[in-house]
């Protein structure tokens, strides 16, 4: 994840590790991004096996209103990308979600600052 994170710098103002609990099987991340505009990035990632079983990307204005949400948990199971999802704007608003990872999020957000600013 910090390699990642490394690589965007630019949009990032700052990070603070919430939860990091790293065992030889299993890491549990919960990361506060504060972002470019102020804008912050809440992550929660499960890894087990070196694999990406569950994760949270909780991208908010800086006055805490939902901008997009990524998750994957199994609710939508009629969207082409299930389990992968986004929020848009409202809990209510679920779309198909290409972005699977921190990498992809970021980059996301990324493209995203660069329109608004």
């Amino acid at each position: 994840m910090l390699s990642t994170l490394s690589s965007f710098t630019h949009i990032i103002n700052c990070f603070e590790i919430l939860v990091q609990d790293i065992r030889s099987d299993l890491s549990k991340t919960k990361v506060k991004l504060i972002l470019k505009a102020y804008s912050v990035l809440f992550l929660r990632e499960i890894i087990i096996d070196g694999f990406l079983f569950d994760y949270s990307y909780h991208w908010q204005s800086a006055q805490g209103l939902l901008i997009i949400r990524w998750d994957n948990a199994a609710h939508y199971p009629y969207l082409e990308t299930f389990p992968h999802h986004k929020y848009i704007g409202t809990e209510n608003n679920v779309e198909c979600s290409h972005e699977r990872n921190l990498g992809d999020v970021l980059h996301y957000i990324n493209n995203q600052l660069n329109i608004v600013l």
